[in-house]
């Protein structure tokens, strides 16, 4: 009886090095580092579902889920967080410097590491946006937040009208609505004029 299990997967299945060169692959061609973790979707269901089964495998998939882009859907997973620095150990540095960053920062990130006093980290945001316009990404990578916490505090100084979205930056690392916005503080626009 013929064997239909692709030799790519039989062969990534049987050793672990095969399968994170895979995984490495595919996430420098389609896969996402982003502000908020690392992402591998394809058009393509089925190799969508193979990368899945060899991630699995190495125990660093999120389940595999479906997500509908524009008139098509994208079909794939995320890296589970607590396995990032893992993943980054056995394949950095990236050839992206954008990238490897980024995923350094994902990797290093610890719940409750770096603990600060009590509006401490607001006030950092608020100098930062006094001497530029930074993005999401930008801020998160300069103070060593998480993404959730950055917005999350954008929104509040926002609400508060200290800071605003003052444009788009051009030739963003991630071209998204959210991602790609740049934020000022409101007395920084004052001062300089628009951006």
């Amino acid at each position: 009886m013929k064997n239909n299990k692709p030799k790519l997967l039989t062969l990534a299945l049987s050793n672990k090095q095969i399968a994170i060169a895979i995984l490495c692959q595919a996430i420098l061609d389609e896969g996402g580092i982003g502000a908020s973790g690392i992402t591998i979707f394809y058009t393509n269901e089925n190799e969508a579902r193979q990368l899945w089964t060899i991630a699995n495998s190495l125990g660093y998939a999120n389940p595999f889920r479906k997500k509908k882009h524009r008139n098509h859907y994208h079909y794939g997973f995320s890296i589970k967080a607590e396995k990032i620095r893992e993943f980054y150990d056995k394949i950095g540095p990236l050839p992206n410097p954008t990238k490897d960053h980024i995923f350094q920062h994902l990797a290093k990130r610890r719940p409750n590491i770096h603990i600060r006093s009590r509006g401490e980290t607001r006030k950092l945001i608020l100098q930062s946006l006094q001497e530029k316009p930074k993005t999401v990404l930008q801020l998160m990578l300069e103070l060593n937040i998480s993404s959730s916490t950055t917005r999350k505090q954008l929104r509040n100084l926002n609400t508060q009208g200290l800071v605003k979205i003052c444009g788009k930056q051009q030739n963003a690392f991630q071209r998204s609505r959210r991602t790609a916005h740049l934020w000022i503080t409101r007395k920084s626009v004052r001062t300089q004029g628009n951006i």
